[in-house]
């Protein structure tokens, strides 16, 4: 008989459809078939998987149509099996795996979109942390030699591909016609955990690298040179305000410089 842990590392491979099944001589299982039952598990585990991947990727699912969708789904799962029992972190390469498809070759805002759901479903697994006000920080200096801490939910995204575009017609109830020839437009999304749900907004260069390079903890001189950079008509204090009033700061420091020689 096999050691315990080499039993169940081979089923679970088998369950998975990485490798052949196990053979009949590792089962038992009374007078039914073992490799029978082990089919009934794999088609469980399989369908349970694919019901994860079309919660977390909904439009995605009507872009392509939801049988074409499993299809794609059921290689990705024999490809990349969960590596965790945690079901909330699984599907994290699907967006990349979708770009590999050939029949999507002529659809990138397909992968795109499947990049933008993953974002939300990162945003809304990790905590909301208290926001602080403006009016709290009365008081500070708020100079170059600044930190803006945010929320951890934070994900800020650019594409080619009208990504938040298609994302909201969604949510709207619009059709979605997957024949579309979609047209190529960049956009700037910003999206983070508010409460249960969560909130996306497209931002211009500018006020994107300025918030990209925040949430990189880069400091609020680089944040405003950087801005700048791109945009001379830039403007900070337009830019702190909405950032208190998106809720997205959660504390202020005064940033640590290296003592110079």
């Amino acid at each position: 008989m096999l050691p315990l842990e080499h039993l169940q590392t081979s089923m679970a491979r088998s369950v998975l459809a990485i490798e052949p099944l196990v053979s009949a001589k590792m089962l038992t299982a009374g007078k039914a078939d073992p490799l029978a039952r082990l089919r009934i598990y794999q088609n469980n585990t399989r369908s349970s998987l694919t019901a994860v991947l079309m919660a977390v990727f909904p439009v995605t699912v009507r872009l392509v149509d939801e049988r074409f969708f499993r299809f794609v789904a059921s290689e990705f799962i024999r490809r990349h099996p969960p590596v965790e029992s945690r079901l909330a972190h699984y599907g994290a390469g699907f967006p990349r795996f979708l770009k590999t498809i050939d029949t999507l070759s002529d659809m990138p805002i397909v992968a795109e979109t499947a990049r933008l759901e993953w974002a939300i479903a990162e945003a809304l697994d990790v905590a909301s942390l208290p926001p602080r006000t403006l009016a709290e920080f009365d008081n500070t200096d708020l100079g170059p030699s600044l930190d803006i801490l945010l929320q951890p939910s934070l994900r800020l995204i650019v594409s080619h591909w009208s990504i938040l575009s298609v994302w909201t017609a969604h949510q709207q109830g619009a059709a979605v016609d997957h024949h579309s020839p979609w047209t190529r437009r960049s956009e700037r999304v910003a999206l983070w955990r508010a409460g249960d749900s969560v909130r996306l907004v497209l931002l211009d260069r500018a006020n994107f690298a300025f918030r990209h390079s925040l949430n990189h903890g880069l400091g609020l001189e680089h944040a405003t040179t950087r801005a700048l950079a791109l945009d001379p008509a830039f403007n900070l204090v337009s830019a702190l305000v909405r950032l208190f009033g998106d809720g997205l700061v959660t504390n202020l420091r005064i940033a640590a410089h290296p003592l110079s020689n």
